[in-house]
């Protein structure tokens, strides 16, 4: 690789992606080198139909010539892309010194069935009278004789709600995710290398289970185009219609719903009627029939059909143990809980014998699977009916799952025989962030939240794998946060986020309000805090990821939630009262945490909550922000500045008591109630006065964890505002109150819904209920990374990076954070005293990567310390000149600043 050349090319935040229906994708890249200055000032993107044309004498579709900025990354700009149509392209930097670098090597991305009339398959079911039973489990298939060499083969393909598509015997893929049928979701699947020339079978195994959490009202249906292009330059399209063929799947339609929130049946199969072979060539479907043709697309109810960018990938995870019980049935341990399908291969069937088998997150003290502790009130069980020889259980929808119980197997079943499919949202790296420390339950909570994150992501962001499956707002914004610091994650949250924004025009656009929960069976349903909590998530996510697109769309949303905001003021305290939303629930005018047990006795009963309060001034803050890097005018963008400093002025006057604030008011009184919550929330949110933030930061300190998994991140913020990282090590590794080491110490593999899953004072039904895998909870990870190791993303997309590591709380710690722009990696070390004369060491080396520019923060505790870098002594007030390479400036304050362009440096203070 030459010096600059550009490497990590990806389109609308993928490498290579296949079918995306974007019209102007973004196009980023990044440069390997650890050279000290290295850094980008202008760059020149070439798009073509060829991978041959990629030279700038050569280019057919688009050039951006040569741009003079900083940011590795541009829109396209070209002509209006094609449906089905492959697209290469290539970029040249040039560096500080205005060198142009080699061209990188290219890159492609191809655009799926981007208008209606691409479209000509049409919908299919099995024939029916227009009652679907829900549950629905359906083959389709037909054959395709190809008699001459495959160039290119895609399937452009959907169902409602999900399909399993298959070629000559081979599963090759799984979706979509759920959607609205009038915004339905379809996916690009490769056929090329699974198609042969001669004869071939194509077929799907669909599943319909009617509305629940997470899944809107649809009907049953499949389409499928599948365009083949050949070596001799000829074309063919194969689509569903009524020559497929349909015919009932093995799974028993009246089985019973698992609870009454996913609405998923519990799968009880009939092997003895799985037709072995469907979907391979030559297979005898006499007994099948013609599908039936609901219409071409577009056909009510589906009336769009939108590309879905993102995928979930399955891996399969082997048994941890296996035990066999008196009772004849076998528990398989597979370690810790994943989102994920049981599979079990049996060898020697006894026709017709029925075996039971359950999941579930504990066992009993019998040894046998838990049916409630930790279920979620879910019915977790399932059925096989055995043929004769040899069978395979493979149920089609995932739960969480730690255990499987396998009743009377008539057989003896070794380790080999059972494995679980886990299922998680597709990302560029799951190591992408890393931690190590010299305290062994920092490092294992920063798994544990790791771990979470990972299998939390499915279609959509779900708040549990198990009960509901559903996108719940803020439990997305959690997630999302996790994700993208920990695995550099983008497709999944810029869907989430659009999703959202279409959850506010089909249900609130005249209210300023967004769906607590989206998709969805139950249509318009909203959370207060969940609204206004969106345009922080908005701007969290363009912080780290520069994606001006979605910020620019979800810009007249967030003005509609401050709007929202501006109603609900008070002219006489200038506070927000009775925020409108989760009327007639539990939720109306305010969350404050969850479950109940979370808001520790937060005094809900007041007009004007702080929390609410302090969240409402987040958002018209947001608005201002989102505002500015709009470039918006100046008027706009003072009005949103201005609101929020009145808000924020009535909350210091009306809410806060010296160091603490009180949990709500009204014009004439005000609450007793001082929550941790109440004081935590304006400090993470920089509301409270610069005098008074020690005393408060030392009240919430005081109170240790007085805060649920879905608002802890917030308490965290906190903390780290004030600068307490003693505080945050104290809440991560107390195992004896609640917290992430307390579920670790009760033999907890995920993060909780509550930290209390298992308080036996709880009411049996609500214990029962609590989910002990609830992924919002994995915030811990991002404050792991920011405040103890150090690591503080600033600016957009990773062109600023604060490194500050706590002079408290840790002795040592080491890891990185991926960017946009690279990773940042950190090392660091207090070394004690070797008597009690010798002056307290620190040693930090970090890699800053290219394109950016960083500040390192030494902690000083001495003001004649002696700072050097890479050696040599440096202090405040040298000159540029007669500093080493790639550092521009020091200073010295509360600590000793030193601020860095791109490359490798090692400090010391003694």
């Amino acid at each position: 690789m030459s010096r600059n050349q550009p490497v990590d090319l990806r389109t609308a935040y993928a490498q290579n992606p296949v079918g995306i229906d974007e019209p102007a994708p973004n196009l980023r890249w990044r440069v390997d080198t650890e050279r000290r200055t290295a850094r980008q000032t202008a760059c020149r993107v070439i798009v073509t139909s060829t991978p041959d044309r990629l030279s700038p004498r050569t280019v057919d579709v688009w050039d951006s010539g040569k741009q003079s900025t900083g940011r590795p990354s541009v829109t396209y700009g070209g002509p209006a892309l094609e449906s089905g149509t492959v697209y290469y392209w290539a970029v040249r930097v040039w560096d500080e010194a205005g060198k142009p670098s080699e061209w990188s090597e290219p890159a492609c991305w191809e655009t799926g069935l981007r208008h209606a009339d691409d479209w000509q398959a049409s919908w299919i079911r099995r024939p029916e009278d227009g009652s679907f039973q829900r549950g629905q489990f359906t083959y389709v298939r037909r054959p395709l004789t190809i008699e001459t060499e495959i160039d290119r083969a895609r399937a452009y393909v959907s169902a409602s709600h999900q399909y399993e598509l298959s070629v000559n015997g081979t599963q090759v893929d799984r979706g979509p995710s759920f959607s609205y049928p009038d915004y339905q979701y379809y996916k690009t699947v490769s056929l090329t290398d699974a198609l042969v020339t001669g004869e071939n079978a194509v077929g799907a195994l669909v599943h319909w289970s009617g509305e629940g959490q997470g899944r809107p009202a649809a009907e049953p249906g499949f389409i499928c185009q599948i365009e083949l292009r050949f070596a001799d330059g000829t074309e063919r399209t194969v689509v569903t219609d009524g020559s497929w063929l349909v015919r009932t799947a093995e799974w028993r339609e009246d089985a019973p719903l698992r609870n009454d929130e996913i609405a998923e049946p519990v799968e009880r199969i009939d092997g003895r009627a799985e037709p072995n072979g469907w979907s391979e060539p030559g297979f005898d479907t006499e007994t099948w029939e013609a599908a039936a043709v609901v219409g071409t697309h577009p056909t009510e109810p589906w009336t769009r059909l939108v590309a879905q960018n993102c995928d979930v990938v399955r891996s399969p995870v082997e048994p941890a143990s296996i035990d066999h019980l008196g009772s004849g049935s076998y528990v398989v341990d597979f370690g810790r809980i994943y989102a994920g399908i049981p599979a079990v291969r049996f060898e020697a069937g006894d026709d017709g014998h029925r075996v039971k088998l359950k999941a579930g997150y504990r066992r009993d003290d019998d040894g046998t699977v838990a049916e409630t502790d930790g279920t979620q009130w879910t019915d977790m069980s399932y059925e096989y009916v055995q043929p004769e020889g040899e069978g395979w259980f493979r149920p089609f929808n995932s739960l969480g799952i730690r255990y499987l119980q396998i009743d009377d197997p008539g057989e003896s079943l070794d380790t080999d025989q059972v494995r679980l499919l886990t299922r998680r949202n597709s990302v560029p790296d799951t190591g992408a962030a890393t931690f190590e420390s010299a305290n062994e339950t920092v490092d294992s909570v920063f798994e544990l939240a790791r771990h979470s994150a990972l299998y939390g992501c499915q279609e959509q962001f779900v708040d549990t794998p198990t009960r509901e499956k559903g996108q719940f707002l803020l439990d997305a914004f959690n997630i999302s946060q996790t994700t993208t610091h920990a695995f550099a994650e983008r497709r999944l949250t810029r869907k989430a986020i659009a999703e959202f924004i279409r959850s506010h025009y089909r249900y609130w656009a005249c209210e300023g309000r967004l769906n607590a929960v989206y998709p969805n069976g139950d249509g318009k349903r909203d959370i207060p805090e969940f609204t206004v909590s969106f345009p922080e998530w908005v701007w969290q996510y363009y912080r780290i990821s520069g994606d001006r697109q979605t910020l620019d769309v979800a810009y007249p949303v967030v003005q509609s939630v401050a709007a929202y905001v501006e109603r609900h003021v008070d002219g006489d305290t200038g506070l927000v009262m009775h925020l409108s939303g989760g009327d007639n629930s539990c939720y109306e005018e305010g969350i404050i945490d969850w479950p109940p047990e979370m808001r520790y006795g937060y005094d809900r009963d007041w007009a004007a909550r702080t929390t609410v309060n302090v969240l409402c001034a987040g958002a018209l803050g947001r608005a201002a922000d989102i505002a500015a890097a709009l470039d918006r005018p100046e008027c706009e963008q003072a009005h949103y500045r201005d609101r929020r400093r009145d808000l924020r002025d009535a909350i210091d006057a009306h809410l806060r008591r010296g160091d603490r604030y009180v949990d709500g008011c009204d014009a004439a009184d005000a609450s007793t109630s001082t929550s941790q919550h109440a004081s935590a929330l304006p400090l993470a949110f920089d509301l409270v006065p610069k005098a008074h933030v020690d005393t408060v930061a030392d009240r919430v300190a005081a109170d240790g964890m007085k805060m649920g998994p879905m608002t802890v991140r917030w308490l965290l913020g906190a903390l780290a505002t004030a600068d307490r990282p003693e505080a945050v090590v104290d809440l991560v590794t107390d195992a004896e109150t609640d917290g992430w080491a307390n579920i670790l110490a009760q033999g907890g593999t995920f993060t909780w819904e509550s930290w209390r899953c298992r308080d036996p004072s709880l009411p049996a039904d609500h214990r029962h209920n609590r989910s002990e895998s609830h992924a919002m909870g994995s915030t811990v990870l991002v404050s792991i990374l920011r405040t103890l190791l150090g690591v503080r993303p600033d600016g957009i997309a990773g062109e600023h990076v604060e490194i500050r590591p706590p002079a408290t709380g840790l002795t040592s710690a080491s890891g990185q954070m991926p960017t946009e722009r690279g990773t940042v990696e950190v090392a660091w070390t207090h070394e004690a005293n070797e008597t009690p004369a010798d002056s307290p060491k620190f040693r930090l080396e970090t890699t800053i990567p290219w394109n950016t520019s960083a500040t390192v923060a030494l902690p000083t505790r001495e003001r004649d310390a002696t700072v050097t870098a890479d050696g040599e002594p440096i202090q405040s007030g040298m000159r540029a000149t007669a500093l080493a390479d790639g550092i521009t400036s020091v200073q010295d304050g509360k600590r000793f600043e030193v601020d860095l362009t791109s490359g490798t440096y090692r400090f010391a203070v003694e």
